[in-house]
């Protein structure tokens, strides 16, 4: 966290000072050619120049590999720094003053720095003993040598209850030992330690700092694995086990590994599959989604071979594919879960199980049972989970493989979950998305500012098929409802998600220039996909009002059904 204050006026005062050609210039040749400036990419390997640079706008994007953004991305990605981090060099080398953050965010940043003191401090203590007998003896029967155990940084808790606490008692106040989870406050004051008798594994967030642990009962207590509560510095359904050394490995491998299971990722990262991140004792967020699907492009989901493994194999798929991830699912052999399976078979074996995983249509065919008669009984509440992937084209693969899996006839799918159906046939009609990204060029590069806010005030944004220039355009008309100026920079200061920042980075070289006269026609093109998508709905919702006999819903959506189908007999 920075002690700064990074609110978006800061943010554009910094933009407008940094010179994106001299920052990136230290790092590449560039030559001029017309009002840009061209170069080699520095994130791949090129000998023909594809990079482009322009210094009126304030972006950079490389043809070849589709990176893109304005300088703050630039300095994220050429020197893997975090967000605030890059704002602090470049405010340094352009001298712009960054105002302190207020005194309340102040006194958060110190406060999680005493914490994340603390968690070293703990962590000094549990390692120490992490040759005692009795952690030895576990992880000899896990078969994790006692210097793979050390590089992962795991340690032990001792059975006493006090003993972190006394030790640690000398350098910081209660509170503090309290705030970090590390030791727990009963009734009339007392206190005792959290994590007693257990292996301990401390979690990282993605820079390495340790923010919270995992521990380990050795015998059989309850519950087997304890985790640090909820604080400042931890939040469970934010962090991934093993995402700091994950990361490292990602650009490589192209994918990422998924597993439940502290020793299971451990285990794999043994075996060289070091892309292996894994939940800590919960479902697979959006949030782990999210971070998943900004640093690859495929997720491989292992989880255990038992019925509540591959039931919520199924929660994580829907998850990743609602991310835009492609994702694939192993099977394991029953009652078995990763680690057994690669310390069983070895690395080599076990990569080829990942390479054979499920495609996520596949699986969820699997899944719907082994007979016709069980597919169609289970058809609908699978077609559920594939719906949740924003991909016009690539849900409706996923619908057809898993219809004629079914034995359903694909005209019959039509009528299943209609909306998308008819989004990709409207696509299919004459609006691909390159003209999606030819009306958002126009609005932000061609035309005038004025001009584009009456085009995008009453834009049909929900007959827009791609997420991201759907996302854009929002942005668009909540800024124009404010009665702020259409400019890139403006909707670039609002956009954190890496792949929307590239979108809009690309338009004035990968979108095509439209003629002014030609954009209503698109526009309306767009409305009628947004008409077509309310029809689709309205059949929907008639049809289930019908088959529960509400009378009151079903006279309501005909008059709805009605209005819409006067609407689109009018001439436009």
């Amino acid at each position: 966290m920075s002690g700064y204050d990074l609110s978006r006026p800061v943010l554009d005062q910094l933009r407008e000072a940094a010179d994106i050609v001299a920052v990136i210039g230290d790092h590449l040749t560039l030559r001029k050619t017309g009002r840009n400036y061209v170069g080699l990419c520095p994130f791949h390997g090129e000998k023909t120049p594809s990079f482009n640079v322009s210094r009126e706008k304030g972006t950079y994007y490389c043809f070849g590999c589709k990176r893109g953004g304005d300088v703050i991305d630039f300095v994220m990605e050429i020197e893997r720094v975090q967000f605030a981090e890059a704002v602090e060099r470049l405010a340094d080398r352009f001298g712009v003053r960054l105002p302190p953050a207020s005194p309340q965010a102040r006194r958060r940043k110190d406060e999680q720095e005493q914490l994340a003191e603390v968690m070293e401090a703990a962590q000094a203590v549990f390692v120490r003993h992490l040759a005692d007998d009795r952690p030895r003896a576990f992880l000899e029967r896990r078969a994790v040598p006692l210097e793979v155990a050390a590089e992962f940084g795991l340690g032990y808790a001792k059975g006493e209850w006090r003993v972190l606490y006394d030790e640690l008692r000398k350098r910081f106040p209660e509170r503090v030992l309290i705030a970090a989870g590390l030791v727990v406050e009963g009734d009339e004051g007392r206190v005792w330690d959290r994590f007693r008798d257990r292996v301990t594994i401390p979690i990282r967030n993605v820079r390495g700092r340790i923010i919270a642990y995992g521990g380990r009962a050795l015998g059989d207590e309850n519950p087997k694995y304890l985790n640090s509560p909820e604080t400042s510095l931890f939040s469970k359904s934010q962090v991934l086990f093993q995402l700091d050394r994950a990361a490292r490995a990602f650009a490589s491998a192209s994918r990422a590994i998924v597993v439940e299971g502290y020793f299971d990722c451990i285990a794999l990262h043994q075996a060289g599959l070091i892309e292996t991140v894994a939940t800590l004792g919960t479902a697979l967020s959006e949030q782990h989604a999210r971070e998943l699907a900004r640093r690859v492009p495929r997720v491989v989901v292992c989880f255990d071979g038992d019925t509540a493994g591959r039931q919520a194999a199924v929660a994580a798929l829907r998850t990743l594919l609602a991310a835009s991830l492609d994702v694939s699912v192993l099977l394991l052999p029953e009652g078995q879960d990763p680690d057994d399976v690669v310390r069983r078979e070895g690395g080599e074996r076990f990569q080829a199980r990942v390479a054979a995983a499920f495609p996520a249509d596949a699986f969820l065919l699997e899944m719907m049972g082994s007979t016709r008669q069980e597919r169609r009984r289970n058809l609908l509440r699978t077609l559920e989970i594939v719906d949740a992937c924003p991909d016009p084209v690539r849900r409706f693969e996923m619908r057809e493989t898993l219809a004629h899996g079914a034995g359903v006839p694909l005209e019959e799918l039509g009528s299943l979950g209609a909306p998308h159906v008819v989004a990709r046939q409207a696509t299919a009609e004459g609006l691909p998305e390159q003209a999606e990204m030819a009306l958002l060029r126009s609005f932000l590069h061609d035309l005038e500012p004025t001009r584009s806010a009456a085009f995008i005030r009453e834009f049909p944004v929900d007959g827009i098929c791609h997420p991201g220039v759907r996302r854009v355009i929002e942005i668009l008309q909540r800024r124009t409802a404010e009665g702020a100026v259409v400019e890139l920079t403006g909707v670039l200061s609002e956009i954190t998600e890496p792949l929307d920042r590239r979108l809009l980075a690309s338009l004035e070289h990968e979108a095509p220039q439209t003629p002014q006269e030609r954009i209503p026609s698109l526009i309306e093109l767009v409305r009628r996909r947004s008409d077509r998508l309310k029809s689709a709905r309205l059949i929907a919702r008639i049809r289930e009002a019908e088959i529960a006999g509400d009378t009151e819903a079903l006279a309501q959506l005909k008059a709805e059904q009605s209005e819409l189908i006067k609407k689109r007999s009018k001439p436009s």
